[in-house]
């Protein structure tokens, strides 16, 4: 039985097939055999002895898918406890792809001074309760997480899980990068998650943390200000005070107009010009003068 589902695991799993190897301890009269199972790199010895090979090495077996299975669950649990955000999402695709209903959730208040709920819902004709939750959809998370860590102990259904859980985990690490980016605002987070609280995400929320992721990869340098959400650096521009211009001052003319010789008017006196043409004509008449 033990070896069957250990087989059945690792072929799941994309495993080599177990490896037994079994010796007799005891006398040829009274054998006392003890089997060892390599799986996946490991070894797994049963503690106690046995008198047929069979029994030995379906212990081993045993031995071997109890720490298997406790291994996954230990690595998948820090995740459903810190966030049960995914829980429902989580345990309605694992339904889907088993061909299992989806499981439908009956949520009642606890009586009291505070609001406490609990969630009940039946998932493959088995019935799990939650822990309480502050709401109901809290309520709801944690009992889709009851059914998870229940199913995570059997070797059936622990590969299929572990497969979304994981796709679930990636997805959870790319919205805390998101939620710690600097191009992203504080105190905001991607429709359907609340910081602190637990709701139901659907495909096109969870599409909406990878798209913003993927901006969130491109350098800052290439995202523009108004983009990137951070807010924009603010400088007081102070204008350069220019002194008053002083009064202008008069163009300065010419102080008088001359005007052309050839234009001047007639019976202007015209200095040494004028008593030259006397002498010229003085000397002309002494010189006749003489003559005769």
């Amino acid at each position: 039985m033990y070896k069957n589902r250990l087989q059945e695991y690792t072929q799941k799993s994309s495993l080599q097939l177990p490896v037994y190897q079994t010796f007799n301890e005891g006398p040829a009269h009274m054998p006392r055999f003890r089997s060892t199972v390599w799986v996946d790199g490991a070894q797994y010895t049963s503690q106690n002895t046995f008198l047929h090979r069979k029994a030995a090495e379906q212990d081993a077996a045993n031995l071997a898918l109890e720490s298997i299975l406790k291994r996954v669950k230990d690595e998948e649990c820090p995740l459903l406890d810190a966030e049960t955000v995914f829980c429902k999402s989580i345990l309605n695709e694992f339904a889907v792809k088993v061909n299992r209903e989806k499981p439908t959730y009956n949520s009642v208040q606890l009586p009291g001074p505070l609001p406490i709920f609990t969630s009940t819902l039946v998932f493959d004709g088995v019935s799990y309760t939650g822990d309480a939750g502050r709401n109901k959809k809290e309520a709801e998370q944690l009992a889709a997480r009851t059914v998870i860590l229940s199913l995570l102990g059997n070797s059936w259904s622990t590969k299929t899980l572990h497969k979304i859980i994981q796709s679930k985990s990636k997805l959870q690490a790319a919205l805390d990068r998101v939620r710690d980016s600097n191009h992203f605002k504080p105190n905001i987070v991607p429709v359907g998650v609340k910081v602190g609280h637990c709701s139901e995400t659907t495909v096109d929320q969870e599409q909406e943390v990878i798209t913003a992721v993927a901006r969130d990869a491109v350098p800052a340098s290439a995202i523009p200000p108004a983009a990137s959400g951070m807010h924009r650096p603010h400088h007081d521009f102070k204008r350069p005070r220019l002194d008053p211009d002083p009064a202008p001052k008069p163009i300065p003319f010419p102080i008088a107009f001359e005007h052309p010789v050839s234009e001047q008017p007639l019976g202007v006196d015209c200095g040494s010009s004028s008593a030259k043409k006397r002498w010229k004509n003085e000397k002309n008449a002494n010189e006749e003068t003489d003559t005769q």
